[in-house]
């Protein structure tokens, strides 16, 4: 768990907001010139088959290739929706770290120590889940600015 948290407040730390704003608008322009391409492309095909077979035909055509491509599109996603949806099998954590957390937990550590566990225990009890997440983004803010100097 800990390992998870430090790698995210790590992809954290190395986010810059400029590369991100300059990634969400270009993919913005793509998609922007991609759905222009494909009006222009689909207007192009019914114009010229219209005028060859008929616009009933033409509207056929162009719809029915368009029913295909969701189709496939939407097999396509389904598939891989489920592949990775499916349960994986963790790893299970190792036996030596879980065994020194269980015996670290069980030693008899200072009064402090003792002290500070029952202390943090009442504040969890006491604490609502809003209020805790308040605690933990302030400490993970401040954590973050330390780990910085």
């Amino acid at each position: 768990m800990f390992r998870g948290l430090y790698r995210f407040l790590a992809a954290a730390a190395d986010w810059e907001p400029r590369d991100f704003l300059i990634g969400a608008i270009g993919a913005e322009v793509v998609a922007l010139f991609a759905a222009v391409s494909l009006g222009f492309g689909t207007f192009a095909a019914y114009t010229h088959l219209s005028a060859s077979e008929g616009p009933v035909f033409a509207a056929t055509v162009i719809s029915t290739v368009y029913g295909v491509v969701a189709v496939i599109a939407g097999v396509t996603l389904a598939r891989w929706h489920a592949r990775s949806s499916s349960p994986h099998p963790t790893a299970s954590p190792a036996p030596e770290t879980l065994e020194a957390l269980l015996q670290s937990l069980t030693k008899p550590g200072t009064p402090q120590d003792q002290m500070a566990l029952i202390a943090a225990l009442r504040v969890g009890r006491d604490v609502s889940p809003m209020e805790l997440l308040a605690i933990s983004l302030i400490s993970g803010f401040f954590a973050g600015r330390n780990a910085g100097r």
